[in-house]
């Protein structure tokens, strides 16, 4: 133990009168700051936009609030009145629009993952949710292509390359000055102190690693009382990942080549594990379960809502009576209840649609996991994106609370429109308890 002290304190100072190492640790460290401070302000700007609707819709509930109570028999305030209380809205087209926001977890900042690809808030009325939910773009094309330079990328993309500058000459480096004829004379076997030399090299790793996520918890103000188990968990894959690169280069540090070549083939690994096994492994699983095109799955669902009209309103409303009997009452000619009616039709049937989109979606995932070994840090990214629940899977169950949501208020929008009666006001208060 204390021979590997001795060597391991020896190798430090060596190290750190090196500018090259203070270099490379100001760039890894400058990276990752910008990174942290990058997704900081990226969730920031999230939750402001959020909170704005959240604002925006508590101030349109009030007026409402007011509007009820406003005396009819004034003229001016007959509009006001009806657009409370009637859950038609005003002339079909002033429904009021609610909104549901998806909860920032506590590190979606350090992994953003999908909260950026996806809307973190939507904003709907009673009417087809279908439409409302696929009126804008799936992703930020920039997006998809560069990903996000948040504390995640620095660690999967530019940490391995810290690790390779550190670990390719550590024998090569002794072979090319001559003092490795030296090294073998000591009473220490050459294996050990090449040993020493990857084992502080590997603590240096870690222990920058490990400052940076304690500088993400920090910065972004998670609580480590909190989120301990959290930061643990991320802690682990760190170690994990780092040894894993390690490991990679002692093998080839292993067969005693120059540190040029082992530089190269260092580098070269990490092309290949990092981009070009992930496009591979892309264009693998394209081939054997093709993406499904949700731009079609948006047309069908806009042709749907166009046919909208062209439907006689008894076979609609025979259609709708059978889904919900407790609204039948004989009448298929109503034009109001024909009209809502056909909503929920169109959203039964883009269900339909949106569930055969999910299960082409898994049938890739399930692939995509199969073979994710092969493409380390792909892997590793999905870990910590499930660790900061900004994965795909955060996404599904964020829009599973928006169409729980949504249903809850066509029931009680149903229930008054279906019989022809208005809002009261404590329907409206009632409603208000939703937002």
């Amino acid at each position: 133990m204390k021979t590997l002290l001795h060597i391991i304190s020896f190798e430090w100072r060596t190290l750190w009168r090196s500018s090259t190492l203070k270099l490379m640790l100001a760039v890894i460290l400058g990276a990752g700051i910008y990174g942290i401070f990058f997704g900081k302000f990226e969730v920031e700007k999230q939750e402001a936009r959020m909170a704005e609707v959240e604002v925006h819709e508590k101030q349109a509930f009030d007026s409402l609030l007011v509007w009820v109570q406003l005396d009819t028999a004034v003229e001016a305030y007959k509009e006001k009145y009806l657009q409370a209380v009637s859950p038609t809205g005003v002339g079909w087209s002033k429904h009021f629009t609610y909104y549901l926001t998806h909860e920032t977890p506590a590190a979606a900042g350090l992994c953003l993952g999908q909260r950026d690809l996806f809307p973190v808030y939507y904003g709907f009325n009673v009417t087809d949710l279908a439409r409302q939910m696929n009126v804008a773009e799936l992703a930020n094309p920039m997006k998809l292509l560069t990903g996000n330079f948040d504390l995640s990328y620095v660690i999967i993309f530019l940490l391995p390359l810290l690790i390779i500058a550190l670990m390719y000459d550590i024998y090569a480096a002794e072979k090319e000055r001559g003092t490795l004829l030296l090294l073998q004379s000591q009473p220490v076997s050459i294996n050990f102190i090449l040993f020493s030399k990857g084992l502080l090299r590997f603590v240096i790793i870690l222990l920058s690693a490990t400052l940076l996520l304690g500088m993400g918890f920090v910065f972004q103000g998670i609580s480590f009382q909190e989120n301990a188990t959290l930061f643990f968990e991320w802690l682990f894959i760190l170690f994990g990942y780092s040894l894993f690169w390690t490991l990679l280069m002692v093998g080839i540090v292993a067969f005693k080549q120059s540190a040029a070549l082992n530089a190269m083939l260092g580098l070269g690994s990490w092309l290949f594990l990092a981009l070009i096994t992930p496009a591979v492994l892309n264009l693998f699983v394209l081939a054997k379960e093709p993406a499904p095109n949700r731009s079609e799955v948006i047309n069908l669902v806009r042709d749907l809502n166009g046919k909208n009209w062209d439907q006689p309103k008894s076979f609609v409303l025979d259609k709708f009576y059978q889904e919900y009997p407790q609204f039948n009452d004989g009448d298929t000619t109503d034009f109001n209840k024909w009209y809502y009616a056909s909503f929920t039709t169109i959203d039964k049937e883009a269900k339909g649609l949106k569930q055969q989109f999910e299960a082409q979606t898994q049938k890739r995932n399930t692939l995509l996991k199969k073979w994710a070994w092969l493409a380390p840090p792909a892997m590793v990214h999905e870990k910590l994106s499930a660790l900061s629940q900004t994965d795909r899977d955060s996404q599904m169950a964020f829009l599973s609370q928006v169409e729980t949501y949504h249903q809850e208020l066509v029931d009680l929008y149903y229930t008054r429109i279906f019989a022809g009666e208005l809002f009261s006001q404590e329907d409206l208060e009632l409603l208000q308890g939703r937002l």
